[in-house]
């Protein structure tokens, strides 16, 4: 009996510590929907101030998929209330694609001209990209990133001055006499000729040819890091507009 009694004292503790543990889970999942969703309105809300016409094209992208999809091919095919939703689903999509595409445009055009924009978007690319962000700077603000990846060793210049091809240059020399017959392919970043505007960095570091082994790329990161000299501080994305050039970050 004893037994009994010590065992049914606890049941409801139990329970209560079940049902407490369950409301704060729900309590966190809300909060992370709404902080989503804060987070959409912002961005939206930025994007229309910025791009007008994101709003327009993404109607457009919501409206042909279900005008041809949903009512054409309802009336032709038929019957409609099959066709309908299908170009309604397909409009939303349409609607959601043309809209990041409208924010990312948006994102490049911001930070377009700022040291550390090509870092920033690096950092942002899914898959094995090892990044050694401003591993060379002058007093302009042109910098120069390293990147390991499958391609072999990718150095960026990126800047606002003439330096940055004299860095890149030098850092070339330097990462040659330490990897080698390692490829080293160099990207300057800007819109004149031979250049590679900071929208298609994504693009352009996607489409180089991969030749090293997965297990090959650590080894060569490592050694690069173990040889790399110290540099001026530089944060790691791009500077805000609204800090002056000879401000402090804090």
């Amino acid at each position: 009996m004893a037994r009994t009694n010590r065992s049914g004292g606890r049941a409801p503790a139990a329970a209560g510590t079940t049902a407490g543990s369950g409301r704060r889970k729900g309590a966190e999942r809300r909060a992370a929907r709404a902080g989503r969703l804060t987070q959409l309105r912002t961005v939206f809300r930025l994007t229309r101030q910025r791009d007008p016409r994101a709003v327009w094209w993404s109607l457009l992208g919501l409206v042909i998929p279900v005008g041809i999809v949903g009512v054409l091919l309802g009336l032709v095919v038929g019957p409609l209330w099959t066709w309908l939703p299908i170009g309604i689903v397909l409009g939303l999509l349409g609607a959601v694609n043309v809209f990041s595409r409208r924010v990312q445009k948006t994102a490049y055009a911001e930070m377009e001209g700022q040291p550390g924009a090509a870092a920033g978007i690096i950092e942002r690319m899914r898959g094995d990209w090892r990044l050694t962000p401003a591993v060379a700077v002058n007093r302009n603000q042109d910098v120069v990133h390293r990147v390991v990846c499958r391609a072999g060793v990718v150095i960026i210049a990126e800047g606002r001055g003439r330096g940055q091809r004299d860095l890149l240059g030098t850092e070339v020399r330097r990462v040659r006499k330490v990897v080698g017959e390692t490829p080293i392919h160099d990207i300057v970043i800007g819109s004149g000729p031979g250049e590679v505007p900071l929208p298609k960095l994504r693009l352009t570091l996607m489409r180089l040819p991969r030749t090293l082994r997965r297990g090959e790329v650590d080894p060569l990161a490592r050694r690069l890091r173990a040889v790399s000299s110290p540099t001026l501080p530089i944060p790691k994305g791009p500077i805000p507009r609204s800090i002056p050039r000879g401000g402090k970050i804090r």
